[in-house]
């Protein structure tokens, strides 16, 4: 256990679950900065380059604020273990390129806060804007900046709503479109936003009203400055909206009811598959999936957290994860699951990137602060698909996300960077260094 808990990431490596090898350990130095070893016996593969606080601290010290899927699973009382300061979650994140080629960095946090960073000068912080209330969600996409928070109408007073608000990043200053249901119905979503997504002139939001809402811009809409009207509202699940995807003519969602429903928009997007965990199955995967031997369903059996898009020259597929430790890999048009994954704790967000070569690489942000990373496809030094190649313990490297809260959200930038936030209030900027998977 020194070892691990000396230069080493973690003092109890996973084991590969295909190979049953116990793995190399990330180098702690490294992953500062600077290693002084040569030869070191630690892998050299992932760098730490910044660590923000980047929320406010809580004023109710409430050590216990992570409830419903993304809860801290059996670490509530680590803060006060620690006497560590407590702050508000840091919730998601969106990278933009401005007009002039820099590389800025938004954050959303339940301090009600979104905040602007720039990339190119030290993550200086260029922006703080305030919402009036817990911001869940942050996305850039077509120069418009989405920002989805818990806020009050004035149809409405005293009663919080989800309300996504859009800024035009070519004139920042005018005032944001918003999404309103309706005239009477002046929100997105009666509970909160829980997830949002765009594609081409539609975007999507799914909430813990448990509806999905798709709603398209017209540029002639408020007097000629543009607008979001809703155009179909989707509802079927029992649970909050974790997820959403489209993927060809198909939305894939998936939420805390533990299920993953394809609707079609070529047929006004109806619901036509509906993957719970008694969906039957025979998935064929590197680890078999738990229950398979004895005829339980291919889906999952805990809140499904994210989903996320990959494309091979195999073909289209589709990522889930969950808080049932399971990374599960889905033909993207009909959800016949291909392979099931355990990690052994929850997972709550997921990423690709790649490594110097080129690799295609799978990170994944777990409930209790760690980040997984696996080999998606096959390569030399990984026989099969989705081998594990590291864990990142902040706990045990003692820097990054070390208060064991959830990873909330994950993006990745240019050159393997990636980019982490956390119930912690952190932000922190990463990059993967080489697998040596060629």
């Amino acid at each position: 256990g020194g070892r691990g808990r000396g230069r080493g990431v973690s003092n109890q490596p996973p084991h590969d679950q295909v190979t049953g090898q116990a793995h190399t350990l990330v180098c702690k130095q490294f992953m500062a900065g600077n290693c002084p070893h040569n030869p070191c016996n630690f892998d050299h593969v992932i760098q730490l380059h910044k660590d923000i606080q980047n929320s406010d601290i809580d004023p109710s010290q409430n050590s216990n604020s992570n409830r419903g899927y993304n809860n801290n699973r059996g670490y509530n009382n680590y803060n006060q273990q620690t006497q560590e300061k407590h702050y508000f979650p840091t919730t998601d994140i969106a990278l933009w390129n401005d007009p002039s080629g820099l590389l800025k960095v938004f954050t959303s946090s339940h301090d009600g806060h979104w905040k602007l960073y720039n990339a190119t000068s030290g993550f200086s912080k260029e922006v703080q804007h305030n919402m009036g209330g817990k911001v869940n969600k942050i996305m850039v996409e077509s120069n418009f900046l989405f920002c989805a928070f818990e806020g009050t109408s004035i149809k409405i007073p005293n009663v919080k709503a989800g309300m996504i608000h859009a800024w035009n990043l070519v004139t920042p200053g005018d005032p944001p479109i918003e999404l309103h249901i309706h005239e009477t119905s002046p929100f997105a979503h009666g509970g909160s936003v829980s997830c949002f997504i765009t594609k081409g002139d539609m975007c999507v939001s799914g909430g813990t009203d448990y509806a999905i809402r798709i709603w398209k811009y017209g540029a002639t809409m408020n007097s000629g400055k543009g607008g979001f009207k809703l155009m179909k509202e989707c509802f079927g699940h029992a649970g909050s909206i974790t997820g959403l995807l489209m993927v060809g003519t198909m939305l894939w969602s998936c939420s805390t009811d533990m299920t993953i429903r394809l609707w079609d928009s070529n047929s006004n997007y109806e619901c036509k598959y509906l993957i719970t965990q008694n969906t039957e199955g025979s998935a064929t995967a590197p680890v078999t999936p738990t229950g398979q031997q004895n005829g339980q369903g291919v889906g999952h059996k805990d809140a499904v957290s994210d989903l996320l898009a990959f494309e091979s020259q195999a073909g289209k597929f589709v990522l889930s994860c969950s808080l049932d430790g399971h990374v599960k890999v889905w033909n993207s048009t009909n959800g016949e699951c291909l392979s099931s994954t355990d990690h052994g704790v929850g997972l709550v967000s997921m990423a690709l990137s790649a490594d110097a070569k080129g690799n295609a690489i799978l990170i994944l942000g777990s409930t209790d602060g760690r980040i997984f990373f696996r080999c998606i496809l096959q390569s030399p030094k990984t026989p099969q698909p989705m081998a594990f190649l590291a864990v990142v313990d902040g706990c045990f490297a003692e820097c990054g996300h070390t208060s064991k809260k959830a990873i909330k959200s994950i993006k990745t930038g240019p050159s393997g960077t990636f980019y982490t936030v956390s119930d912690d209030g952190k932000l922190c900027v990463w990059q993967i260094s080489d697998f040596n998977l060629n």
